[in-house]
């Protein structure tokens, strides 16, 4: 079951992006919003005090360092399409932003069905996440000028990352050893796309307004998660 809601999430946000035409920017950017705030408050209040439990604290700290860094040089080549840059789909690389935006999807699956450990609170995060990800992906392929039928294949392609992972992390038992380093690199991972969603400027002062709001209400869904 949540390897199919994983799944169709995605497709959800792909239909909404391709038939609802006057979808207004700024509701996708407070649903981006919502959802970055959130997650990083979901990996705060959930996977962080759970990785901190490993005798290696130091290490853990690496670990949330080097995800931190690998998200950092994953957007050299997705040009930040994770958070919400709609610029990103160039048409000179859109394979290049597409395949780094399936990178991305994979590595934020492992942590959500590791062995008999299901993390719920994480597992709704991800779904919140990749709705916006998903219209604005979408989005930009139609800009790009591309059919249907490609739009919906490469969606699908993008939608299964998250629920592979999922399944790999219950599935397979060197995932399981080390459950607690990926679950700390992921984190590094969202850690930067939580904090980046958040701290982007609007011009508008009454989008600001709105924005913090939205940020607030989310984290208190978060900490009663």
């Amino acid at each position: 079951m949540i390897y199919l809601l994983l799944f169709f999430v995605v497709i959800i946000g792909g239909l909404i992006a391709y038939y609802i035409k006057d979808l207004k920017p700024q509701y996708i950017h407070f649903l981006l919003s919502f959802s970055g705030a959130y997650l990083l408050s979901i990996i705060i209040f959930h996977i962080l005090p759970e990785v901190y439990a490993h005798p290696d604290k130091k290490l853990i700290g690496v670990f949330i360092l080097l995800g931190i860094l690998f998200q950092l040089i994953l957007e050299v080549f997705s040009h930040g399409a994770e958070h919400g840059h709609e610029h990103a789909f160039l048409k000179k690389t859109p394979w290049i932003v597409f395949i780094s935006l399936c990178i991305h999807a994979f590595m934020e699956g492992l942590p959500i069905n590791t062995g008999d450990h299901f993390h719920a609170s994480y597992f709704y995060a991800i779904l919140v996440h990749k709705l916006p990800i998903s219209i604005i992906l979408t989005s930009l392929m139609i800009s790009a000028g591309y059919s249907l039928r490609k739009i919906l294949l490469l969606l699908a392609i993008f939608a299964s990352m998250s629920p592979l992972a999922a399944w790999l992390g219950h599935e397979l038992n060197i995932l399981q050893e080390y459950e607690a380093f990926i679950n700390a690199f992921v984190a590094g991972i969202l850690t930067h796309v939580g904090t980046t969603i958040l701290f982007e400027t609007e011009h508008s002062h009454e989008f600001k307004i709105r924005k913090f709001v939205v940020i607030i209400l989310a984290m208190l869904l978060a900490y009663m998660a």
